[in-house]
Order: C-alpha cells, then sequence, then structure tokens
C-alpha cells in the first residue's frame, strides 16, 4: 500500500450421535435490532482542503455503516439543524475533550466520534479518532491513521472497521474485505463469464480471467495471493489454481474425469476438497496439491458433491442424494462416520461452515421456491433468510456475521441477470453489494 500505515442469542443444540460436536448456542433472529445513534464531530474542519477530504471520509464512513442497518448516523454536528438540534449545533468537541455525557443521552445519543485532521510535512493527511460510548460512559476506542491523498478510501474503511467492533461486539470488521466473484456479460444464450477481484465498498476491481473459457466458483487459498477457480479445460471442468501477482493459471491433479468446486483446507494449505467423476460415478476426494495425489474419501453409487471443511479440519460437510434426495451429510475428514443431518423435505446443497463453527450455511429449494439458510451442524434450528426466483452460492464474511450469495430475480430481461446480496445473519437485514451496473454476478467468495 502506498504510502498508507496506522497506529494503532438464542438456540441451543445437542451434539451429533457420534458426539463429535459439544453443546454450543448461537442467535438468527431476523428481526429489527434498536439502532445506534452516532454523533461526529471534527470532519469539518475550518480549512477548505482538511473540509473536503473530511468530508469524503465521513461520507465513506456513513456510507459503510448504512450497509449494516445497525446505526444512525447523524450529521456532522456543525451541520445539524440549528432548531431541532441547537444544543448540540453548538458543541465543538476535540479529541481531548470528555463529553457531557449525561446531555448526549438525553438527546438519545449512543455513541460519539471524534476526529481531529491535519498534514503532515509530505502533504499526508493525518487522522485521529477517538469513540465514546454515552451510556457507559467510557472511550471505546483511540486511533491513529496517515494517509495520503489516494488511501483515504483505505482509511475510512479501516475507521468504519473500529466504529462497527466496538458497537456489534464482532472480533473484525468487514469493510476492508474482498470479495472473488464471476461477472457475466452479453446475451443469455452466450454469457461471457470471467473472475473479478473487488473490494467490499464496490471500488478497485480487477478482472482476472479474459472471458474466453468457461469460468466458475472461485475460491480464495490460505496462500496469499493465489485463488482456485473451475475452468472448462479440454471440453470438460477442471480445478485450476491462479496467482494473482502474474495472472499464470495452473491445473491442479491429475484425474481423468471431470473435477467440481474446491475447498480448502484451513490447516493445511496444499489440501483441497473437490468432487469428481470418475468411471461415471460422482465421490469426495481430498487433494494434496504438492504430492499430486488425491485420497479417495467417499465410496457410494450415490452422486456426493460440493464438500466443505470444518474450521477446524477435522470434519467435512458435503450435499449426496444418497438417501431421499439431496441432503446435507457430515463425516469425518478421513471420510469415516457419515452421518446425514437434514430431516426436512427439500433439496439441499451447497454446505459451508461458519467460521467458528457453529453453522453451516445452504441452498435449498422447497415447493418451487430457492432459499439460502443455516442450520446447527447437527442440522437442528433450520432457518431460511432469504428467497428469490434463484439464490445460491452462499459464503460466510470472515467475521463469520454475514453471508453473501447470488440473486436472480426472475427468469428474462434483466431480472435474469444474477446479483450478489449480503445479509447479516442475525438480523436479517440484506443489502446489494455494488458491482457494475450492466454485469450479473455469480459465485461469490469472502475474505
Amino acid at each position: 500500500m502506498k504510502n498508507f500505515r496506522f497506529v494503532i442469542f438464542l438456540l441451543t443444540f445437542l451434539s451429533l450421535t457420534n458426539q463429535a460436536f459439544a453443546m454450543v448456542s448461537f442467535a438468527v433472529k431476523n428481526e429489527e435490532v434498536p439502532k445506534t445513534k452516532i454523533l461526529f464531530f471534527g470532519f469539518d474542519a475550518a480549512d477548505p482542503n482538511l473540509r473536503t477530504d473530511g468530508f469524503e471520509i465521513f461520507e465513506r464512513i456513513r456510507k459503510n455503516l448504512k450497509t449494516t442497518d445497525l446505526f444512525d448516523i447523524l450529521k456532522q454536528a456543525g451541520q445539524l439543524e440549528a432548531k431541532k438540534d441547537a444544543s448540540l449545533a453548538q458543541d465543538n468537541l476535540t479529541v481531548e475533550s470528555i463529553p457531557n455525557f449525561e446531555k448526549y443521552a438525553k438527546a438519545g445519543i449512543g455513541a460519539i466520534v471524534v476526529g481531529q485532521l491535519n498534514y503532515d510535512a509530505s502533504g499526508n493527511l493525518e487522522v485521529r479518532i477517538r469513540m465514546w460510548d454515552v451510556l457507559d460512559q467510557r472511550q471505546l476506542f483511540g486511533k491513529f491513521y496517515t494517509a495520503s491523498k489516494d488511501n483515504l478510501r483505505k482509511a475510512a474503511n479501516m475507521i468504519s472497521n473500529e466504529i462497527f467492533k466496538s458497537i456489534s461486539g464482532e472480533s473484525s470488521g468487514h469493510f476492508t474485505s474482498q470479495i472473488l466473484y464471476v461477472s457475466e456479460s452479453g446475451a443469455a444464450s452466450k454469457r461471457i463469464k470471467k473472475i473479478n477481484l473487488i473490494d467490499f465498498d464496490g471500488e478497485n476491481q480487477h478482472p482476472l480471467t479474459d472471458g474466453r473459457e468457461l469460468v466458475l466458483t472461485p475460491i480464495f487459498s490460505k496462500r496469499q495471493n493465489e485463488i482456485f477457480y473451475l475452468r472448462y479445460f479440454e471440453d470438460k471442468p477442471q480445478i485450476f489454481s491462479l496467482d494473482l501477482k502474474n495472472l499464470r493459471s495452473k491445473k491442479l491433479g491429475g484425474f481423468r474425469g471431470t473435477t467440481f468446486a474446491a475447498s480448502v483446507n484451513p490447516k493445511d494449505p496444499n489440501l483441497i476438497l473437490l468432487s469428481a467423476i470418475v468411471d461415471g460415478n460422482s465421490d469426495i476426494y481430498e487433494l494434496n496439491i504438492n504430492g499430486n495425489s488425491a485420497r479417495r474419501l467417499t465410496k457410494s453409487p450415490a452422486i456426493d458433491t460440493t464438500p466443505a471443511y470444518s474450521p477446524d479440519g477435522k470434519f467435512i460437510t458435503f450435499a449426496s442424494d444418497r438417501d431421499a434426495g439431496q441432503k446435507i451429510y457430515v463425516m469425518y475428514a478421513d471420510g469415516s462416520s457419515v452421518s446425514r443431518i437434514t430431516q426436512d423435505s427439500g433439496s439441499y446443497s451447497k454446505p459451508v461452515w461458519s467460521p467458528d463453527g457453529k453453522l453451516i450455511a445452504f441452498t435449498k429449494i422447497k415447493g418451487g421456491h430457492f432459499y439460502i439458510g443455516v442450520m446447527a451442524p447437527n442440522g437442528k434450528g433450520e432457518k431460511l433468510l432469504a428467497s428469490a426466483y434463484l439464490v445460491e452460492g452462499a459464503k460466510w464474511s470472515p467475521n463469520g456475521r454475514y453471508l453473501i450469495y447470488s440473486k436472480k430475480k426472475g427468469a428474462y430481461g434483466r431480472d435474469s441477470m444474477p446479483r450478489l446480496f449480503v445479509i447479516d445473519v442475525v438480523t436479517g437485514f440484506e443489502f446489494e453489494l455494488p458491482t457494475p451496473a450492466g454485469e450479473g454476478a455469480s459465485d461469490p467468495d469472502w475474505m
């Protein structure tokens, strides 16, 4: 990064019958929660240049936090309506000030963010930030950031992360994260698909493939600057790796047949799961990339597909039609003790574990409708979060609070182009992720 630095609820479920999982609890509410009102000071400096940069940072923070539906962002204190908020508009808090907490609490303010902006000798923007919890009358965080003119966006995203963590209680924010997905353009009968990398805020887009070959289901590797993806090669889909520095691709494994979407081992970057059709049968394999060897994990005549590791690498979840339609199963990482976890009717696919191991997200088809849902690793507490003409391919945010997936609203015209949506697993709030207008977006992954 050029010239950029900075200092720095309630479902309970039992274990599987084989006692592989201990008792844990989680919350999926799908309900509105009270928004925290945040008042900002210090981003409307008197100096016109500082005011311009401060306004850009403030607006980016406001836009970021709006996507969570957890905050009510008030205007900067100097911009409040004089009649309605006269007592607050006259205030001029600085990073050295201690707020009058009782006064702000009476006005319904939940938190205060105070900024102080200056330029250093090189012309870089220096931003000191202090955030206060009004109810508990305590400082939530204090940070110092320095950013060049072309890195104001990055600074704003990092400040947004700190505000989000302070109020939500999550261990990490997501505004500096990246999204990997497949972009779609052209006529419906001949769609051009490319792999794109984009920042969470919809900016800094990078096409990674040229669209000459069909590509699907990209995922981030555990190695920096590497991804895996499905590419149609020699008239059949195969798993490839792609170096993000030089955009060189390499075929993985020597499978004679077709291979499908991969999942990376959380503990060993040399191991990936995939499903492969060998001798007419679809099974789950674990591929050792360095050794170029594969271990077959399932040996059923059924279609076993879309496997994913648990966060500790000890278990695998996958979809199979071995019993009463396509359902979700869990087994040990060596392929033993296969157990069906879904009991409801409907067809399930593409299960994926949450980062903390407490939930499995999935795609479900029931009654002609598509759903994105979550359940406990033993199948209990199933909760459907989103539905549309077509929704699929859910992946977790790094902090485990959100799911990203693709959605089609209909079969024809603009509605037939998939777009990316994000949903808060706790509150059920959904919003569309900004990707280039006029293009479809599908098969997302999140890092």
